[in-house]
C-alpha cells in the first residue's frame, strides 16, 4: 500500500530565546498533504501529541536533535535530551486539507503548529545563555503519527478506508537561535490621527501625532533598511513584518506621500479600495556591510513632547467613487536605542554609534486605533 507524502517545514517564531519570557518563543511546524496517491477529498485530522510536533517527546525518541554550537571548535554538538520527560504532552490536533484539485506550490498550502517553548519549561532548562542552537530533523522520514483520521462534510471523524502511512518525504529548515536573557523593550508610544480641516482648498489633510509615554528619550529610525527581530512563519517572515522594510514612516519629515502607511476601506462594506504600498524586496538582494542606520534616518521622541507630522492624503483618494471612506494605519516597526540623536554626533560618524546598536531587539510599533473617516464628492473629499 503507497504510503500517504507529507512534506514539512521546521522553523522557530524568532531568532533568540528570550530567557525572562517577555519575547513569546515557538518552534514551527509547516505541513501539507502532497502524495499522488492521496485522493481523499477529506481534510485529515492529525493528533500531535507523541509525534513529532510534540518537541520534548521528540527529541527524547530520536525523531528531532537539539544541538549547541562550539565556538572553538566550529561545530554544532548533540545536547543530550534522551532523558527528557515526554508523557506530559497535551492533546491537540492538526487538520491538513485535501490536495485534490490543488495547483498551488506546496509551500502556499502549509498548515502551521506552533510548539510554545516557555521559560519554566524543562526545555528551556537546556538552553544556556549565550548558547546558539540549531533544531534538526534526525529521522528524515518519520513522523512517529501511527494514528490519524479524516473530516466528513459533518464534521465527523471518520478512520481511513484504507491503512497507509504518513511519512515525510520532503523535509527543510533547521531552525537556530541564540539564547538570552533578557530583551531592550522599547517604551510605550501613543499615536493618534485626525483630519485638519482648516485648509482653503481641495487638499485633504492628516494630522499624525506621537507622544513617547516614557521616562527617557528615545531615537527612531523613520527611514531606510530597518533591521529588528521579526517573527517569522515555517516558510518566511509574518505578513506584516517584511525583512529591512525600507518604505518611510508617517513620521518621516522627508515623506511625500501617505500611500506606504495609510489604507483605505469603504465605510458601508468594511471592504479595503486601496491598500498602502508593498515594502518591495527591501534590503534583502543588496546585501549591506553596516547595518547601522544613518543619523540623517534618525529622529527623536522626548518624553512627554508630542511630535506632529500633517500628512497630505488627496492623492490615496483621487479617482475614488462617491462615498464615505475611513482610513487607517497600517502599524509598522521601527528600529529603536535610547538616548537623543543629537549625543550621537561626537563621534564624528555619520552613523549610529558601534556601542549602541543592536538587531537583537523588538521593534517599536508605530500604529494606531484611530479611524479618520471623508467623504468623497466628484473624486475630492468634503470638508
Amino acid at each position: 500500500m503507497p504510503d500517504l507524502d507529507i512534506y514539512m517545514v521546521i522553523s522557530r517564531k524568532y531568532q533568540v530565546f528570550d530567557q525572562s519570557g517577555k519575547l513569546p518563543f515557538s518552534i514551527i511546524f509547516g505541513l501539507c498533504r502532497r502524495s499522488s496517491d492521496d485522493a481523499d477529498p477529506r481534510p485529515l485530522r492529525l493528533s500531535t501529541r507523541q509525534t513529532i510536533l510534540d518537541v520534548p517527546y521528540a527529541l527524547s525518541h530520536n525523531l528531532l536533535q537539539l544541538r549547541k554550537y562550539n565556538a572553538k571548535t566550529k561545530t554544532d554538538i548533540q545536547v543530550d535530551t534522551w532523558q527528557m520527560d515526554s508523557s506530559s504532552g497535551n492533546e491537540s490536533y492538526l487538520t491538513l486539507p485535501s490536495p485534490v484539485g490543488k495547483t498551488d506550490n506546496w509551500t502556499s498550502c502549509l498548515t502551521e503548529y506552533h510548539y510554545r517553548v516557555n521559560p519554566g519549561s524543562e526545555l528551556a532548562s537546556l538552553f544556556e545563555t549565550g548558547g546558539k542552537y540549531t533544531i534538526k530533523n534526525f529521522t528524515g522520514w518519520k513522523l512517529g503519527a501511527d494514528k490519524y483520521a479524516y473530516i466528513d462534510e459533518q464534521g465527523g471523524i471518520s478512520p481511513p478506508s484504507k491503512e497507509q502511512k504518513l511519512v515525510c518525504r520532503r523535509a527543510s529548515g533547521r531552525p537556530t537561535f541564540e539564547v538570552v536573557e533578557s530583551l531592550p523593550w522599547p517604551p510605550e508610544i501613543q499615536t493618534k490621527m485626525q483630519r485638519y480641516k482648516d485648509t482653503n482648498d481641495n487638499t485633504t489633510l492628516v494630522d499624525v501625532t506621537v507622544t513617547n509615554l516614557g521616562g527617557q528619550a528615545v531615537t527612531v529610525q523613520t527611514r531606510g533598511r530597518q533591521c529588528f527581530l521579526i517573527p517569522h512563519g515555517a516558510y518566511q517572515p509574518e505578513e506584516d513584518f517584511p525583512p529591512e522594510d525600507p518604505r518611510p514612516r508617517i513620521i518621516d519629515p522627508e515623506i511625500s506621500s501617505a500611500s506606504d502607511t495609510i489604507q483605505v476601506f469603504d465605510l458601508s462594506t468594511n471592504k479595503v479600495v486601496r491598500r498602502a504600498k508593498g515594502a518591495g524586496p527591501g534590503g534583502c538582494g543588496h546585501p549591506q556591510k553596516d547595518l547601522r542606520p544613518k543619523l540623517d534616518t534618525l529622529m527623536t521622541l522626548r518624553p512627554g513632547d508630542p511630535l506632529l507630522r500633517r500628512i497630505d492624503v488627496s492623492n490615496i483618494l483621487s479617482d475614488l467613487p462617491d462615498g464615505e471612506y475611513g482610513l487607517r494605519m497600517e502599524p509598522r516597526g521601527m528600529w529603536w536605542c535610547n538616548g537623543d540623536r543629537e549625543d550621537f554626533g561626537a563621534e564624528a560618524e555619520d552613523r549610529v554609534p558601534h556601542d549602541i546598536f543592536s538587531t537583537l531587539i523588538p521593534p517599536l510599533m508605530l500604529k494606531s486605533e484611530d479611524i479618520v473617516k471623508v467623504q468623497v464628492e466628484n473624486c475630492v473629499a468634503r470638508a
